[in-house]
């Protein structure tokens, strides 16, 4: 009797030691019955092993080794220890579609199973997709969620959510001539003149169909939010921007135009803010002046153009009254890097002259003092690309980051009082409700020839307005159809967006 008792507990331990195994291993991801796409992670924890290996479809040919030994924290308790984790990154796709069985082993002794449901795109990997989407009433409703493929993933990832564009009930815009939808119309005879029915912002022309565009084929952000909610809002028309506007002399005017007409419409409101283009291109040819007209607020050692210090303070001002309106969106936009106008300098022109774009440009000056932002035009001189780029991208800076600072004071107390330019601005009170973003959509899209008005070599076409109108509402995807300028710190390089950024980067728009 006594030498069978070993023999007898050696034989309990042996069949104990499977169930030891499963109430000391679990595999949490993917779940049985789950449905899988893309890349995804194959995860959970085993107390104690030597190697973790994930099959699929028991086929020992598709044997993958998992990464062991993460910290998991949460099995301190039963294990004893900590460093328990495992994990496998993998490709669904090279599954194929249908049901699969996964099978997670330990030391070569399986643990757990998951059977799951495999969907692919029928490729092993989709390279320069550029794909977004909005899922309206997801995950409730009166809320969206925008999801943007990302091409590292194989997937939809959510990129934003807005609770605000299935509601907003009024719009208008600050901005200048983008907004006000000068020349978008290119024709033969060329108007020279605001076509606000095609601005990428305010204008509403799609009759009874809330999600058409419309004759002139601009499907504005107002009509965005109209099909969103398949009704009518109280949209500006004209809209509070202004041909020739800039920042420095023009939006704590177009601000307070703003505040009047809004106030007295129904919330949630909406408007956007697109300046800045004009500081620069309203400035002088000739890069040294004796003197500008706006004295110190502009730099006479650089086309008088608008200074950094004097552009963030007129922001902040429109911004301290902007925010006094309850119940605001207030969506800032980047400026277009406009340096790309010289990538385009060889397309036709319809202007009453005919030729190229450079042609329109090299006669403007006769009849335009400041030519058609001739400090950039006039010959589109490596020092003048550079020269552009690098002050559009202090504004765009400046855009971004005050923005970003006025987004987080709280409703009822005041902005940060700041010595700038001469003045001492902040103060203002933020009213109830008022949420601000900044997109850079329009200054990392890379814009064709078709995007500019072949009037003026200038301003968007109906094409650039849409386009602008698009990017700046759910975002955009850098895609080979959608290409954004890739950012290498060289400025003649960065300026006429020569290095293309293709490979899947989701970049938001105001919503």
């Amino acid at each position: 009797m006594p030498l069978l008792l070993p023999i007898l507990v050696t034989g309990l331990l042996g069949l104990a030691c499977p169930a030891l195994l499963w109430a000391q291993s679990v595999l949490e991801n993917p779940r049985p019955g789950s449905f899988q796409s893309g890349i995804g992670v194959v995860s959970g924890w085993v107390c104690d092993a030597n190697h973790i290996e994930i099959v699929f479809d028991r086929d020992d040919t598709s044997t993958h080794e998992a990464a062991y030994g993460t910290s998991r924290a949460d099995t301190q308790g039963e294990c004893g220890d900590a460093n328990n984790g495992f994990g496998l990154l993998f490709n669904w796709n090279l599954l194929g579609p249908g049901r699969h069985t996964v099978s997670a082993r330990a030391d070569g002794q399986e643990f757990a199973t998951a059977t799951v449901t495999v969907t692919t795109l029928g490729a092993e990997f989709l390279p320069d997709v550029g794909k977004r989407e909005r899922l309206e009433n997801f995950p409730q409703a009166g809320t969206d969620s925008i999801v943007a493929w990302q091409t590292s993933l194989q997937n939809f990832v959510i990129a934003r959510v807005d609770e605000l564009a299935s509601q907003i009930q009024s719009m208008d815009a600050a901005g200048d001539s983008l907004s006000k939808g000068f020349n978008a119309q290119g024709a033969a005879f060329c108007p020279n003149d605001d076509q606000e029915s095609s601005n990428w912002a305010t204008s509403v022309t799609h009759d009874t169909d809330f999600c058409g565009k419309g004759a002139e084929g601009v499907f504005s952000q107002a009509e965005g939010l109209e099909c969103r909610q398949g009704a009518s809002i109280m949209s500006a028309a004209p809209n509070s921007a202004e041909s020739g506007a800039d920042m420095l002399t023009d939006f704590v005017v177009q601000a307070n135009k703003i505040v009047t007409f809004l106030n007295s419409r129904p919330a949630p409101r909406y408007t956007t803010v697109a300046l800045g283009h004009n500081d620069i291109c309203g400035g002088k040819i000739e890069k040294m002046n004796t003197s500008c007209p706006a004295g110190p607020d502009q730099d006479p050692n650089n086309h008088c153009w608008t200074t950094p210090a004097a552009f963030e303070r007129e922001f902040r001002k429109g911004l301290d009254v902007l925010m006094t309106v309850p119940e605001l969106k207030i969506g800032v936009a980047s400026l277009v890097r406009l340096s790309q106008l010289c990538n385009h300098s060889d397309k036709a022109a319809c202007s009453v002259l005919p030729g190229s774009c450079e042609d329109t440009w090299q006669f403007a000056p006769l009849v335009l003092e400041n030519g058609i932002c001739g400090s950039l035009t006039s010959d589109c001189s490596e020092e003048r690309i550079q020269d552009v780029y690098e002050m559009a991208r202090e504004y765009r800076n400046i855009l971004d980051r005050v923005t970003q600072e006025y987004a987080v004071i709280p409703a009822g107390q005041a902005s940060p009082t700041v010595p700038i330019a001469g003045e001492e601005v902040g103060g203002g009170s933020k009213a109830e409700n008022v949420l601000l973003t900044f997109s850079n959509a329009s200054w990392e899209y890379k814009f064709t020839s078709e995007d500019i008005s072949c009037c003026d070599c200038f301003h968007p076409s109906i094409l650039g307005q849409d386009l602008a109108a698009r990017i700046l509402f759910d975002g955009f995807t850098c895609s080979e159809s959608d290409a954004c300028c890739s950012d290498t710190g060289d400025a003649l390089v960065d300026g006429l967006c020569t290095t293309e950024e293709t490979g899947g980067r989701f970049v938001p728009g105001l919503f």
